[in-house]
């Protein structure tokens, strides 16, 4: 096998519009990409109350004691979308999905149910859903407080 290798480089054009001038400014481009996030933030909300009402409808049916598969639906629900509310800039409700998350993983793992304690994470969803609506980031955060005090409870060793 001989003969002349030639290397191909591609000329990178991105370097070369960024240093072109013209294009949006920097506030403009902020501005643009804020409405874009707004837009989504109704969409993502829409989708989070639908999340919400699948979980509790599951909670609703379940029959009060451990039942690995309620446990395991329930996580799927809640898990599905974890990250999105943060995309959308809703950070209280992506910490609140992760702590019911953390708290039905530990029940998965122990075999144990404690309702009050999901019932307190889907009441804050509920919220959450609300306060972020409306934009009341203390009453969030009151919310988040409350749900860590909740999650350090269970992840004591017993």
């Amino acid at each position: 096998m001989s003969g002349s290798v030639q290397f191909h480089v591609p000329e990178v054009r991105l370097g070369k519009l960024l240093r072109e001038p013209g294009g949006k400014p920097v506030a403009e481009a902020m501005r643009d990409a804020s409405a874009g996030l707004e837009g989504l933030r109704a969409e993502c909300l829409t989708a989070l109350a639908q999340t919400l009402e699948q979980a509790e409808r599951v909670v609703g049916n379940s029959t009060g004691t451990f039942d690995p598969d309620v446990v395991s639906e329930i996580y799927k629900i809640i898990s599905a979308s974890v990250g999105a509310p943060s995309a959308c800039g809703l950070q209280s409700i992506d910490t609140m999905l992760i702590s019911l998350s953390d708290l039905l993983d530990f029940l998965q793992v122990n075999q144990t149910w404690e309702s009050n304690a999901v019932a307190v994470h889907l009441r804050a969803f509920r919220l959450l859903l609300h306060t972020e609506g409306a934009r009341d980031g203390a009453g969030g955060e009151a919310i988040l407080q409350g749900l860590r005090q909740v999650s350090q409870r269970f992840a004591r060793p017993t």
